[in-house]
């Protein structure tokens, strides 16, 4: 069976002290302990904190082989970024670290392209087909839920219906731009897509954004263009400098 991992309400708050913590602190032992200072007051019970401080630590410390250089970049700029900045780069590495979160968001995504609101019940039903007929998929996929209305992704009109709640991002940052080229191949797990799925995944349902081609890393990305398309691809000759 496809593994789950996400299994418990994430807030942004969890998210923001995990990220500060890492700029100070570069051994994973003294991040947990940190984290389970601070999650004390507020996460009940050591198996509920140590449950969230594992989901936490994979999210921001146990990064994907493709994007070590900008997670690292992103924990030493991290305070100059905007909140709606914050949200995207947290909502970003959610999805690389944990592909049932990103599954599920791209559920939403799909469905709110067809109807304003949408309805726990058939994203259940959608990932149980992705994930199995058992009850811990219930349980990652309120989850989920409960962790992106805290975030002011999803709002819940009555329960079990969500309508979305657009987030405006307006970045020029390029370190933000290619995490998002790479949620997307993460995403679609491949090396390359056509530049028009950038700006039009179902993924990013919750973001206002335009990458242009203007925008992205040329020495992250090749971009080959061809008759029909403009092609987006990791440079795998280059390795990205960490500044």
């Amino acid at each position: 069976m496809k593994a789950i991992g996400f299994d418990q309400k994430i807030t942004l708050p969890y998210l923001d002290i995990t990220a500060n913590t890492l700029r100070i602190h570069l051994q994973k032992k003294e991040v947990y302990d940190v984290l389970d200072g601070h999650l004390l007051t507020l996460i009940k019970g050591d198996k509920s904190r140590k449950n969230a401080i594992t989901i936490l630590m994979k999210i921001w410390s146990s990064v994907d082989e493709n994007i070590p250089d900008l997670q690292k970049k992103i924990i030493r700029e991290y305070p100059f970024f905007t909140d709606k900045e914050k949200l995207l780069i947290h909502y970003c590495l959610t999805s690389i670290a944990y592909p049932f979160f990103m599954t599920q968001m791209s559920f939403v995504g799909k469905q709110l392209k067809m109807s304003d609101v949408i309805f726990s019940k058939s994203i259940i039903a959608e990932m149980k087909k992705n994930y199995g007929d058992r009850r811990r998929v219930e349980v990652a996929t309120g989850a989920v839920f409960s962790s992106v209305k805290d975030w002011d992704i999803l709002r819940m009109i009555r329960a079990g219906s969500y309508e979305k709640n657009i987030s405006n991002v307006d970045t020029s940052k390029t370190v933000i731009k290619s995490l998002m080229i790479e949620v997307i191949m993460h995403n679609l797990n491949t090396n390359a897509v056509p530049f028009e799925y950038i700006n039009n995944n179902a993924v990013f349902f919750p973001f206002d954004y335009s990458i242009s081609i203007g925008d992205i890393d040329q020495k992250r990305f090749l971009v080959t263009k061809t008759i029909r398309d403009i092609i987006i691809e990791r440079n795998p000759k280059v390795l990205i400098p960490i500044e």
